[in-house]
């Protein structure tokens, strides 16, 4: 089994970018209650700080594979969560420009209009959009 650090690295390597080009970025084996069950990673507001969820499908995917970054598809998407996040934290993005930026990442990846992964994403944004998370507020504090 490979730790979540090795798992971060496939990601990070993919998009050719080092951790410290993100916010920082924390492991949570559980969601906290008040974030979707099947979430996979998520932010908060006024908090600069990535949280990846390590009991999540994907993320044990990849945790359990047998090759370490073997499943590129697996790695596409973690990769493309990571981006979808920052875009929260660093541009303070809707969901809706948050699920933009992780469709272009999926394409400049490999996984563009036509892939398995681009459709699944796709979907994910269409449920969410549908569910009214197109917009959160969001409180700034101001100091």
């Amino acid at each position: 089994m490979w730790t979540a650090e090795a798992v971060l690295v496939c990601a990070l390597t993919l998009l050719g970018r080092g951790e410290s080009s993100f916010p920082p970025i924390h492991f949570l084996h559980v969601a906290p209650a008040d974030v979707s069950a099947d979430a996979e990673a998520f932010t908060r507001v006024n908090d600069r700080h990535l949280y990846l969820v390590t009991s999540s499908r994907l993320f044990q995917r990849l945790q359990r594979g047998a090759n370490r970054c073997g499943d590129l598809a697996a790695v596409r998407k973690l990769a493309s969560v990571l981006v979808h996040e920052e875009a929260h934290v660093v541009r303070e993005a809707s969901e809706r420009e948050a699920y933009a930026a992780q469709l272009t990442a999926l394409a400049s990846l490999g996984a563009g209009p036509g892939s398995a992964l681009y459709a699944e994403v796709s979907r994910s944004m269409r449920h969410t959009l549908a569910l009214g998370r197109a917009e959160p507020v969001r409180i700034m504090v101001v100091r």
